[in-house]
Parts: structure tokens; C-alpha cells; sequence
């Protein structure tokens, strides 16, 4: 991403991925999103490259989005410099529009503009 103005835009791209429900534009996200050789880190777990982070994604989704109950959403609250980005996010129950879960990414670029490394933080 050579150009940071709209951070909020790409925090929505990255979002996007998590809740697509068609498996090859999710890894069609993920290949536009993060590097080759990129790094997904959790509390719990380490993840790298575009195979290992479909795996991830598509796991997350089948667990609370595919049946229905929770979407993911950026906050509009994206900020970054030095080739980094930081965003909040939450998990959002479809019928009570409440958040059940937030956290944010820390997210460094490459010279591409691709992840290079993501950084999860779930606060609850």
C-alpha cells in the first residue's frame, strides 16, 4: 500500500476477508491483501503464508459467521505510519447489533503495501 490516506478503507478490505463467504474470493483477498511470506500472529497461534491464513480465515468464518449469528466490522477508527497500520474491530451479533467481541490489529507493510506482518489483539 504506497498510499496511507484512507487506512479506514483498507481496515475494511482486510474485514471483508474475514467475512466473505466464497472460498476462492477469499483467497483472492488474501493474496491482494498480505505478502507471500506474511505473518498472522494471535495469543495462541502463528500463522504463515497464504495457505496456512486461508486455513485461519476460512475457520473463523465457518465458526461465527457462516451460521449466521456474528459479522466482523471495522471500527472507522484506522490510523498508521512508518508503513504500519492499527485498527479496532468487533464481532457483532446479527439480531442484537451488540458487540461480543473486540480487539484491534496491529499490521506492518511491506515495501508493496502487503502484510507483512499481523499482529491480533482480542481485548474480549
Amino acid at each position: 500500500m504506497s498510499d496511507l490516506n484512507d487506512l479506514n478503507a483498507f481496515a475494511e478490505r482486510y474485514i471483508a476477508v474475514w467475512n466473505e463467504p466464497d472460498a476462492e474470493l477469499r483467497r483472492k483477498g488474501i493474496a491482494a491483501l498480505f505478502a507471500a511470506d506474511s505473518v498472522h500472529y494471535t495469543p495462541s497461534q502463528e500463522v504463515r503464508g497464504h495457505a496456512e491464513l486461508d486455513v485461519r480465515i476460512t475457520k473463523a468464518f465457518d465458526t461465527w459467521v457462516r451460521p449466521g449469528e456474528y459479522v466482523f466490522r471495522a471500527v472507522p477508527n484506522a490510523n498508521g505510519h512508518h508503513n504500519s497500520v492499527r485498527f479496532n474491530w468487533e464481532m457483532v451479533h446479527l439480531a442484537s447489533k451488540e458487540a461480543v467481541s473486540v480487539g484491534f490489529d496491529f499490521i506492518v507493510l511491506d515495501q508493496d503495501g502487503l502484510i507483512k506482518s499481523d499482529h491480533q489483539f482480542v481485548d474480549r
